[in-house]
């Protein structure tokens, strides 16, 4: 049986992961939020580099630099779940930007 998992729980990736069950992985903007913010610090590190990120693209506006930090947030969870899904890793985005 292979398996496709959908979440941004390191943890349970990890576990789920050393199984051979997982094939691929998918993550929202839902589950980079609760990564965000659950102070974990592998998160934590995610979370400053990607304002770091933002910041030095000097926005216009706080809410162009929030947007781009959050995509950020997105693609460094994303690229964590690469390192323990040997398939595909999807991160799923605002459905207004992915037309």
């Amino acid at each position: 049986t292979t398996l496709s998992v959908d979440t941004g729980d390191l943890t349970i990736i990890e576990g789920l992961a050393a199984t051979g069950f997982i094939t691929d992985a998918t993550t929202n903007p839902l589950f980079v939020s609760q990564a965000g913010l659950s102070g974990d610090p592998r998160y934590q590190a995610f979370v400053e580099e990607a304002v770091a990120y933002a910041k030095s693209k000097c926005m216009s506006s706080t809410d162009e630099a929030v947007a781009l930090a959050m995509d950020r947030l997105a693609v460094n969870l994303g690229k964590e779940i690469t390192k323990l899904v040997k398939g595909y890793v999807s991160t799923e985005v605002d459905p207004r930007l992915s037309f």
